[in-house]
């Protein structure tokens, strides 16, 4: 009988997900480089700049632009 195993982040399949996508590992190994931190750091990084970068969904939409 196996059991499964469970993790103490429920997201942790959607982190694997997000992380296989082909931008998300440039930018991991672009910042490593660059800036001389670990993956997980460059990691946090990049999931600091995804979330801010959603709109809230009670933000107002922004007010049209006029030309």
């Amino acid at each position: 009988m196996t059991r499964k195993t469970i993790t103490s982040r429920p997201d942790n399949r959607d982190d694997a997900r997000m992380f296989a996508s082909p931008v998300a590992r440039a930018f991991v190994r672009t910042v490593v480089a660059r800036r001389g931190i670990t993956e997980a750091q460059a990691r946090q990084i990049y999931l600091d700049y995804i979330n801010r970068a959603r709109p809230t969904p009670s933000a107002p939409a922004a007010p049209p632009r006029l030309n």
